[in-house]
């Protein structure tokens, strides 16, 4: 058992060492999805994945022996779990079809007592044939709002047909965890709604889109939905959470003098709106939130590492909050459970060269014990420091990102490692395998967030609407050649990556500076515009499709003009394609018509092929062969340091 203090003290320092690991360490599964306490913590629930399933195993912690463990059939997975008492567990079927290795969460939940008893299918259809409906189940699908952690016998569900429209209405019931009986809550004026509920389960606040893409937003009352008038000022404002007393209403919004995502509170009383936090330079990357309540205390930024922001200071949980994060300087940090009226709690932390650690804390005691490690082959010492860094454009504006640059005696060979999205999404901070990876064999590797990327601003991302293949690569290539300048960086040897847009970037930008790069890995990348825009999956829900067209075009000849396919005369850079023959998001088909374009003019090129991988390879065998052929393949191009 560590004290706070001597924690403290192991935490300040950790220096790095090289010693090159196997590939498959930054492959394999994580021994374990998620852990938690139970309420009156006598025991540990977690979820462990076994071959072809996962497991929900229980121990019981004054033994500290396994007592229990739920599990389906072959190809069946337990996803998400959560204690709703002492006793009772409820957690969600997973399914994996032999032809794909992506999991499909058809909406089934079920309950089950710490001992194994009282099992129950408590939501959703089964695959039994029976003919008695009552036997079958709902034909539906669930997802957990709220716990109700006041209620120990119900929780509230948001429920849709099997099958149905994204856009349609779902309902929200009360179910009871014990007999599986519902009851209806109410029903959503639009398809796919954020609710904000108040602690005890009450709608208060809903937003969604209709099917024109537009934004609207309804108020809870007198048991109905009341669309808030567009005068209403908070028709400006996202609705975030409520406060414990329910008199007041946590709202985000674009803040006008910083352009960055600011917290606000509303007053329901006053009608008062006041602004709690914001920061000039980047969006709230998190709300840190009260175990069980789900009550906002603070809020996290994303910049140098992980930095806390708290608006109540003097709160129980938030003074545990910050003195638990006192701890671990460097780490971010979550409390995923209380237990024994507030004594213990489980905390997870994780950093860039960390990818998660489980601790029990103890209020009474001042004492912090180590649970489990994610990947506990993984050591810090092993890994790489990833610094924030930051460059001008060549219009002028500061564009930020990541460089994981391992200790060498001589100039590294550089991968520019371009994210997915491209639209609202980020490289973070925290633990990313394939710098790690790359890093751990001789490489600096750099991740941009380059304009469009989330984080950073609604403007720093909406400028780049529609400039996918000009604004966005110009913003990547200067990164590169920004790069290139810094002293242990060998400029002559730079290869650029990338998965999802990162692989449309990974084949576009060396069309565009057909010198600058000396190889290209493109994973599951859309070269074929006009194919991408009529058969990705997210062009058939209307209200998505229409935001997408915003973003992406809405034409076919621009998306003819943006597609890497119209400029594949121009490659001069080897190629490696990678793709998975089931694959929804990024249809593979774009890829095989690269193939044969590529075929066509005689352009070599390597290839890689899964039939059953999706977006992202999810095989643990699959990724290891990407990431030991994507080795040798750099390798080929580029020498690494070591």
């Amino acid at each position: 058992m560590k004290t706070i203090i001597t924690l403290l003290m192991l935490f300040i320092s950790s220096a790095a060492h090289t010693e090159v690991l196997p590939v498959e360490y930054f492959t394999k599964q994580s021994n374990f999805s998620s852990i938690k306490l139970s309420p009156d913590g006598l025991y540990f629930a977690a979820t462990v994945p076994k071959q072809n399933k996962t497991n929900l195993v229980i121990v019981d912690r004054k033994k500290m022996k396994p007592t229990m463990s739920f599990t389906f059939g072959k190809n069946e997975h337990i996803g998400k779990f959560y204690w709703a008492s002492n006793t009772r567990l409820i957690y969600s079927k997973v399914y994996q079809k032999n032809d794909r290795e992506t999991k499909t969460n058809k909406g089934e939940l079920f309950a089950a007592n710490v001992d194994g008893t009282e099992q129950l299918q408590i939501f959703g259809s089964s695959d039994s044939k029976s003919k008695l409906r009552s036997k079958r189940g709902l034909d539906a699908t669930a997802k957990i709002v709220h716990m109700l952690p006041n209620d120990a016998n119900h929780i509230l569900i948001k429920s849709s047909k099997r099958g149905s429209d994204y856009d349609e209405p779902v309902k929200v019931y009360k179910l009871n965890i014990n007999n599986k009986k519902r009851s209806l809550v109410t029903k959503t004026p639009l398809g796919s709604m954020r609710i904000v509920f108040n602690i005890d389960g009450t709608p208060v606040i809903a937003s969604g889109k209709n099917r024109k893409g537009k934004l609207i937003k309804y108020l809870y009352q007198d048991d109905t939905w009341q669309q808030i008038a567009k005068d209403n000022p908070l028709t400006q404002y996202s609705a975030i959470s409520v406060n414990a007393d329910q008199s007041k209403l946590y709202l985000s919004k674009t803040a006008k003098k910083s352009g960055t995502q600011a917290l606000y509170e509303y007053d329901f009383s006053s009608k008062k709106i006041t602004l709690l936090f914001n920061d000039p330079i980047v969006d709230i990357e998190a709300y840190i939130r009260e175990p069980g309540t789900g009550i906002i205390i603070g809020v996290k930024t994303m910049f140098d590492g992980i930095n806390y922001h708290y608006i109540d200071k003097e709160g129980k949980f938030s003074k545990t909050h910050q003195l638990i994060a006192q701890s671990f300087p460097g780490y971010d940090i979550n409390i995923t459970a209380n237990a024994t009226a507030d004594n213990e709690a489980v905390i997870t932390i994780k950093s860039d060269k960390n990818p998660g650690e489980y601790y029990l804390y103890n209020r009474e005691k001042q004492s912090i014990d180590f649970l489990i490690s994610k990947k506990p082959w993984l050591h810090e010492s092993h890994m790489v420091e990833q610094k924030l860094i930051q460059y001008t454009a060549r219009d002028g504006k500061t564009i930020y990102g990541y460089l994981t640059m391992p200790e060498s005696d001589k100039p590294l060979p550089l991968i520019i490692d371009v994210h997915g999205g491209p639209f609202g999404v980020q490289d973070d901070w925290f633990f990313n395998s394939d710098a790690q990876f790359f890093a751990n064999n001789g490489y600096a590797v750099l991740q941009i967030n380059f304009r469009g990327s989330g984080g950073y601003g609604k403007s720093y991302e909406k400028v780049a609407y529609k400039k996918r293949s000009t604004l966005i690569q110009h913003d990547i290539i200067d990164g590169t050649r920004w790069a290139q300048q810094l002293e242990d960086i060998d400029d002559t040897k730079v290869c650029i990556i990338g998965g999802s847009f990162g692989g449309y970037s990974a084949l576009m930008s060396p069309l565009i500076e057909p010198l600058l790069y000396k190889c290209s890995v493109s994973r599951y990348g859309p070269y074929d515009l006009v194919y991408q825009m009529s058969h990705a999956d997210y062009m058939s829900k209307d209200s998505v499709s229409v935001g997408a067209k915003k973003k992406y075009g809405d034409n076919e000849a621009h998306w003819k003009k943006a597609s890497p396919l119209s400029y594949i005369d121009k490659l001069k850079t080897p190629l490696f394609i990678v793709t998975g023959g089931r694959d929804t998001r990024v249809p593979p088909q774009s890829a095989w018509n690269l193939k044969e374009a590529l075929d066509e003019r005689n352009i070599s090129y390597q290839w890689l092929y899964k039939e059953k991988e999706g977006h992202g390879y999810r095989n643990p065998k699959n990724k290891l062969e990407l990431y030991q052929k994507s080795l040798a393949f750099i390798n080929l191009h580029l020498q690494p340091a070591n």
